[in-house]
C-alpha cells in the first residue's frame, strides 16, 4: 500500500514539473509553409504574389527562400535558412543528388518576362490536378550529365527553369524548345504513374530486337553489333549516325524526348517527320493519350 502511495505521488511530481515547463514553450516554426508566397509593395514580388494568387505556384528567383531563428537541443540558438531542393526525383534522369554544378540565378529585373512566358504559353495548358510545388527562375544551368536538360529540369521541390533572360528576345524556335523543355519537366512524373501504358511504349522497342535491350545501349553496338542503320526505325527520336558512339536513349530520356516532342511540333508536323516510322508514331499515339488522361490540352 505504500509502495502504490509513493508511485502515486511520484507520478503527480513529474506531471506538475512537466506542466510547469510547457509553459515555458516556445513555437519551434518547423510547420512553417515556406511556399506560400505573402503580398508585397515591391513591384518584382508583387507581380509574383498576383501570380501566386492566380495559379496557385510559388515562384522564387532565390534559391534560399527563407530565414528563422531556431533552438537546439541545447538551448543554443542558430539561424535555418531553408533552400530549394535540386535533387533529381521521379523521371529526372540521374541518381546523383544535385545533377548540377553550376548555376546563376535569375536576375530580378527579368522575373516578370519569367512569369508573362508561364502565363501565356504553360499554365493553359496543364490541368488543375497538377500540383506545382514551385518554381525556380535562373539565367543559366549547367549539369554533370549532357543529357540532362539545361532548360528545365523538375526537382525535389521545386521545378527549375534556365535562360529566363533570353525569354524575351528568344527567336520562336528558341522560345518553343523552351515551352517544350518546361513541360517535359512539369509533366514527367504525371506521365511516369501510368505503368500500364508506358509498359507498351517500351515494349515498342524492345520488340524491335529480341536479342538484347535497345534502351541505353551503346552506339557503337547499336549500329554494328544489332546492324541498325537508324534510331527511328525502333522508335527512338534520334537521327541517324553510325559515327556516334554515344549510348542510345534510356526509358527516362525516351519518355522525355516523346514529351518534348509533342509541345514542340503540330501532330501534321510530327507525322510529316516521322510518319514513315511506325514504332514512333506507334509510341507517340501511346504518349499523347497518356497526356489527355491527364487532362493536359494538346
Amino acid at each position: 500500500m505504500r509502495k502504490n502511495r509513493f508511485l502515486y505521488m511520484l507520478f503527480l511530481s513529474v506531471l506538475f514539473i512537466a506542466c510547469d515547463k510547457e509553459d515555458d514553450l516556445t513555437p519551434s516554426n518547423l510547420g512553417k509553409d515556406w511556399f506560400t508566397i505573402e503580398d508585397s509593395d515591391d513591384p518584382v514580388d508583387g507581380a509574383i504574389y498576383q501570380f501566386y494568387v492566380e495559379t496557385g505556384i510559388p515562384v522564387f528567383y532565390n534559391d534560399t527562400i527563407g530565414q528563422e531563428t531556431r533552438v537546439d537541443n541545447w538551448g543554443n540558438s542558430y539561424t535555418h535558412y531553408e533552400v530549394l531542393q535540386f535533387g533529381a526525383s521521379a523521371l529526372g534522369g540521374t541518381a546523383t543528388p544535385n545533377p548540377f554544378y553550376a548555376y546563376e540565378l535569375c536576375p530580378k529585373e527579368y522575373v516578370v518576362d519569367g512569369l508573362e512566358f508561364l502565363r501565356k504559353e504553360i499554365v493553359p495548358l496543364l490541368p488543375g490536378s497538377i500540383k506545382i510545388r514551385s518554381i525556380l527562375f535562373l539565367k543559366s544551368l549547367a549539369s554533370y550529365n549532357t543529357t540532362i536538360s539545361n532548360e528545365a529540369f523538375k526537382g525535389l521541390n521545386t521545378v527549375l527553369i534556365s535562360r529566363v533572360p533570353e525569354l524575351k528576345n528568344m527567336s520562336g524556335a528558341e522560345r518553343l524548345s523552351m515551352k517544350s523543355a518546361v513541360l517535359n519537366a512539369l509533366l514527367a512524373t504525371p506521365v511516369a504513374a501510368y505503368t500500364e501504358e508506358l509498359a507498351a511504349f517500351y515494349q515498342t522497342t524492345r520488340g524491335c530486337y529480341a536479342q538484347a535491350d535497345l534502351y541505353g545501349c551503346a552506339g557503337w553496338y547499336f549500329y554494328n553489333r544489332y546492324g541498325f542503320s537508324d534510331p527511328r526505325a525502333v522508335g527512338f527520336l534520334k537521327d541517324p549516325n553510325p559515327y556516334d558512339y554515344g549510348n542510345m536513349p534510356t526509358e527516362t530520356q525516351d519518355v522525355g524526348m516523346y514529351i518534348s516532342a509533342i509541345f514542340a511540333s503540330t501532330p501534321e508536323e510530327f507525322e510529316a517527320t516521322y510518319g514513315a516510322f511506325d514504332a514512333v508514331m506507334t509510341k507517340y499515339r501511346i504518349i499523347v493519350s497518356v497526356l489527355r488522361e491527364i487532362g493536359v490540352s494538346i
